[in-house]
Parts: structure tokens; C-alpha cells; sequence
């Protein structure tokens, strides 16, 4: 799955959006009219965000999906899904396998542990050789 960069700007965010910690001040290291593979997709709170590699980093975080247009809609082959349940904090989350069977993987991913990293880093370039065939 592909996905273009149409804001990055809090000002184009909604409410709930803006209740996960942004703010309509908030830039994120994104720039407009790039395309990113995306490695997983969560709903926080209520908010559906992509995992992705930003244009100004080298590690992934979360961003609201409503910073983009899909470009491309195919999923990758060995992607997963689980829903949690309307009560849950995350409620449902697509992607690689540990993403979605790892219970630590998701919250070590964004703490940027090591192994967490590492695993994401060989998903990554599954994702992106599946995604550029």
C-alpha cells in the first residue's frame, strides 16, 4: 500500500486528531507530494494512522491518515489484522506479523527498542520488495 502526502500541517487535522497530542501548530517531518509504503495501520482512540518512515527520519511513527491519499490500495501478502474491541485504546491494527501477535512489539516499536526496530527493519524490506514488483 501506498500513500501520498497531501498536509502536513495540524491545521488540516480533525478534533480527534488533535486530542492524540498534536496541535493545529504541529508540522510533521513530511514533506507534501511524497509517497510512502506503509508497514502498518492502527485505529488509536478512534483516529485510523499509517506507519511509515517520514521524509525527515529513518525510523517509523504513526501519523493520521488524514495527512494523505492512498496512491496505491494493494496490501502486502503476509500483512494481518486483529481487533481489540470498541473499549481497547487500539481498538484494530494491520500489518507484519509481530505488529499483530507480538503484544510488546507495537508499544517496543514506538519506545524504539532495539529488537523491536530490528524486526521492523526486515519487515521494512519485505514490505518494499513486494511493494516495487
Amino acid at each position: 500500500m501506498k500513500i501520498r502526502c497531501i498536509s502536513n500541517s495540524g491545521r488540516t487535522l480533525s478534533q480527534e486528531a488533535l486530542d492524540l497530542g498534536n496541535s493545529k501548530n504541529t508540522q510533521f517531518p513530511i514533506r507534501v507530494g511524497d509517497v510512502f509504503n506503509v508497514y502498518g495501520q492502527h485505529i488509536y482512540k478512534g483516529v485510523l494512522s499509517y506507519l511509515i518512515i517520514g521524509t525527515y527520519e529513518n525510523l517509523p511513527s504513526w501519523y493520521p491518515v488524514e495527512l494523505f491519499e492512498v496512491e496505491e490500495s494493494m496490501l502486502p501478502l503476509e500483512w494481518y489484522y486483529q481487533f481489540y474491541g470498541y473499549h481497547k485504546l487500539i481498538s484494530s491494527i494491520w500489518g507484519y506479523r509481530e505488529l499483530i501477535f507480538d503484544e510488546q512489539h507495537h508499544d517496543s516499536l514506538i519506545e524504539r527498542e532495539d529488537k523491536a526496530i530490528r524486526i521492523f527493519l526486515k519487515r521494512k524490506k519485505e514490505i518494499d520488495d513486494f511493494s516495487n514488483n
